[in-house]
């Protein structure tokens, strides 16, 4: 079973011809049905998700601002964390 959890998604044709996995020979027995025409199988695209690339760098500013304010903000709060305390320690 850990044969096909690990291929999923791929082409283990030529692992599994290598393999003397007989539990997954006798699966292969119940689920097969036929051979694919590798001609009718569409290409693959890939897919890029909105800002993860792929796009004009023009477009990534915003991105970039969110990445700087990702850092300074928890920054911010800490500068000011500290600066109530020393402020409202009593001595």
């Amino acid at each position: 079973m850990n044969f096909l959890i690990y291929f999923t998604g791929k082409d283990a044709t030529n692992d599994f011809e290598r393999s003397n996995n007989d539990d997954a020979r006798e699966m292969m027995k119940k689920y097969v049905i036929g051979e694919v025409d590798v001609t009718t199988v569409p290409t693959k695209h890939l897919y890029i998700a909105p800002g993860l690339g792929g796009t004009n760098p023009k477009d990534e500013k915003p991105g970039f601002l969110i990445k700087i304010l990702q850092l300074l903000m928890p920054l911010l709060i800490l500068g000011l964390a500290l600066a109530v305390r020393t402020y409202t320690k009593k001595e």
